[in-house]
């Protein structure tokens, strides 16, 4: 309904009630955050200038609020430090809701196959077992024993969805889960940062879906555990480092590093992990670390030669667009960034106004208002179509 798509995108844009108050009041809308939560609550619901003032204020293109469905997303993991705020849980929350409903849609329109390869996730007692299913779906996915070259681009042609939050959410580290209806998984990471611990947060956030523990704390290890076999399986450091080791040299760490990915320290957890080196050299290895700056910023993240940067929506965005699927509106409202040539008509794709018929009368006449509202400023233009809208629903129905 329009009520829960303006608080998800209040949400997700980390904007109070107040906060849309205050800037609707600027367009010359004066509304209470009363009136603003009792649309969010769909109590009432907004006329057609004040939603035409919404979308305004909220980035958003009027479709986006009669767009089809609410994708049930279950949660495996929320990995977060302990300052972020409950109003940043919720703002990052409601960005990645927006974001899997797109993905959904648009594979709808494409008509995308379903989920075929579904993770199957078992209940680990110990971390060792988690690395025992990783070497198991490592060979499951033909990987060998060479590095991976994208973990982004190797869940993606899994059929997984992989995103990236906002870039300012310092607090939040990574998200995991999958759609309730279709058991379709996504991997979420924090952008920039370095790629080395996007490759490790994306396959710690992969590892949720196979391995899962009753303590919470366990889980966490055995999904590291997970990403970290992937990664750098286990016969490879044997075969590079060795078996045992009283010390090392931090260039070997290095050169492991600029192979696999994978930042120095957690190669010496996984070091640790697979008793190559003691837990007291462990420990000292990180007092280096420390010492040295390591743990804000290792030598040579910033050179890495891994592309981790998701590309599959963007490909079948364009694709939808090039074959006629979707509109030009369509296409921005999925990516924000997409621009139409100058030559793309002013009028609602298929996609569009079946999703208006699909509405209530009230509620679709509210929306079609305020389309106009919107459109009030070209209406003089006679390059511009707008009685196509019309036109177009005629034709449709």
């Amino acid at each position: 309904m329009i009520g829960d798509r303006i608080k998800r995108k209040r949400q997700a844009l980390g904007l109070s009630l107040q906060d849309l108050a205050d800037r609707l009041e600027t367009l010359g809308i004066k509304l209470s955050r009363a009136a603003l939560s009792n649309y969010e609550t769909n109590k009432t619901s907004p006329n057609a200038k004040t939603l035409w003032g919404i979308a305004t204020i909220l980035g958003a293109t009027l479709d986006y609020f009669v767009a089809e469905g609410e994708a049930e997303i279950v949660l495996q993991g929320f990995r977060k430090k302990a300052s972020l705020s409950q109003t940043k849980v919720e703002q990052i929350r409601a960005y990645i809701h927006d974001e899997i409903e797109k993905r959904i849609e648009l594979d709808a329109i494409l008509g995308e196959d379903e989920l075929k390869d579904v993770p199957v996730q078992r209940t680990v007692v110990s971390p060792g077992e988690a690395e025992e299913i990783a070497v198991a779906q490592r060979a499951a996915w033909k990987l060998g024993d060479q590095p991976i070259a994208s973990a982004t681009d190797l869940l993606e042609s899994k059929g997984w969805y992989v995103l990236r939050v906002p870039d300012d959410e310092q607090g939040f580290d990574g998200m995991a889960g999958f759609i309730q209806a279709t058991r379709r998984p996504f991997a979420v990471s924090r952008g920039e940062i370095a790629v080395d611990r996007i490759r490790l947060n994306l396959l710690h956030e992969a590892g949720h879906a196979f391995v899962t523990a009753e303590e919470e704390k366990l889980g966490e290890k055995a999904a590291f555990r997970f990403a970290a076999s992937l990664l750098y399986p286990a016969e490879r450091v044997w075969e590079e480092i060795g078996h045992k080791r009283t010390s090392i040299d931090i260039e070997e760490l290095i050169v492991a590093k600029t192979r696999y990915g994978l930042s120095m320290q957690a190669i010496a957890y996984r070091l640790k992990d697979l008793g190559v080196i003691s837990e007291s050299y462990f420990v000292l290895l990180f007092r280096y670390f420390n010492g040295m700056g390591f743990r804000t910023e290792e030598p040579g993240s910033k050179d890495l030669k891994f592309d981790e940067t998701p590309s599959a929506f963007r490909r079948k965005v364009y694709r939808a667009v090039s074959e006629g699927l979707i509109a030009s509106s369509d296409a921005e409202r999925f990516l924000p960034d997409f621009r139409a040539g100058s030559d793309s008509p002013v009028r609602l794709s298929a996609v569009e106004i079946k999703r208006l018929l699909s509405l209530p009368e009230e509620e679709r006449n509210k929306v079609l208002e305020a389309a106009a509202q919107a459109a009030a400023g070209v209406y003089s233009d006679p390059d511009v179509n707008i009685s196509g809208l019309a036109d177009d629903i005629i034709e449709y129905s």
